[in-house]
């Protein structure tokens, strides 16, 4: 049997020196899958709590799922050719940037649409002041309008935070609750809002104009928090997600299915649109949809939810390309 005073001395040098690079390499891949274990229940933990935002601004190495939309593009544009220039949409697969319009670049009224924006503005001032509590105000007869939501009946007097009121603003659609942020969000808030979203602000005397894909812009900026922390991105995107307003674009999508989405509601004489914009949350597939339709409210609840409902099939159930 050898022993060890028995190998010379030259062995028992590269004996020992081949067990130091054993030790070490064996430790440094214990450390590796301790730390890849580590970075998973990390990334777990931001998923957990960040359930709304893009899975992009969470890690890095996010593989992307790829799917052909070239069937979907034409099954869309042979469904609204019959409504020509009185319907538009914009299509975006957010995992990649693939897009689908079909007259994306028509102006309309955003109508109650521009809400967003003007929560997005008053969470962008509290961030730029440093306000962590809830500012708190009482409501003016100048705030008041009865139009859409409840909260003018409170009447003025009331007091609310106006982290409920902007919440109020998106889940309601509430004017009244809009009404009372004004004061506190100033221009350049706005100007902060559409500078990072890179869309000219287009006031008219009769609201603000936009796109069906430029007001993707807006949808994307909180979906990626590229404009406001993960938190208060996070935050208006679950407001979002309880919208009371679900007969057009939520009416295709299948119960269970997480939709962040803002209507809107143009109606001045004749001249009338509705409008429904969101991110429909596929697992692993999450897409946005944006529909504008100048037509009567049935016919405009007829047409989103029947789009609607076949781009949901078409993204949850279509495999990747071979």
């Amino acid at each position: 049997m050898l022993k060890i005073r028995d190998i010379p001395n030259r062995f028992k040098v590269l004996i020992v020196f081949f067990l130091f690079i054993l030790v070490i390499s064996l430790g440094t891949n214990v450390f590796l899958v301790l730390s890849n274990i580590g970075n998973q229940s990390s990334i777990v933990a931001l998923q957990d709590k960040y359930k709304l935002l893009s899975r992009r601004v969470l890690i890095e190495n996010f593989s992307d799922i790829i799917i052909n939309f070239l069937n979907l593009r034409s099954r869309l544009n042979n469904m609204t050719k019959p409504y020509g220039n009185n319907f538009s949409l914009y299509f975006e697969y957010l995992p990649t940037g693939v897009s689908v319009g079909v007259n994306s670049t028509q102006e309309f009224y955003s109508a109650s649409l521009f809400k967003l924006p003007v929560v997005m503005a008053y969470f962008k001032h509290k961030e730029k002041n440093n306000i962590q509590e809830d500012i708190k105000v009482k409501l003016t007869n100048s705030m008041i309008d009865p139009r859409f939501g409840n909260l003018w009946i409170r009447g003025a007097g009331y007091e609310i935070g106006l982290d409920e009121a902007a919440k109020l603003a998106l889940t309601d659609s509430d004017n009244t609750a809009v009404n009372a942020l004004g004061p506190y969000i100033t221009s350049s808030d706005f100007d902060d809002v559409y500078n990072a979203i890179d869309i000219d602000l287009n006031l008219t005397s009769n609201g603000v104009i936009s796109t069906a894909k430029s007001y993707s812009s807006i949808l994307k900026s909180l979906f990626f928090s590229a404009l406001l922390t993960k938190d208060d991105s996070e935050r208006i995107l679950s407001f979002l997600t309880e919208s009371k307003f679900n007969d057009k674009l939520v009416a295709g999508i299948p119960s269970g299915v997480t939709v962040a989405h803002k209507i809107g509601v143009y109606e001045v004489g004749n001249d009338k649109s509705y409008s429904d914009c969101g991110i429909v949350y596929v697992p692993n597939r999450p897409y946005m949809l944006c529909m504008i339709s100048k037509s009567d409210e049935q016919t405009a609840r007829e047409r989103m939810k029947e789009i609607s409902s076949v781009v949901y099939d078409y993204v949850s159930s279509v495999d990747k390309p071979k």
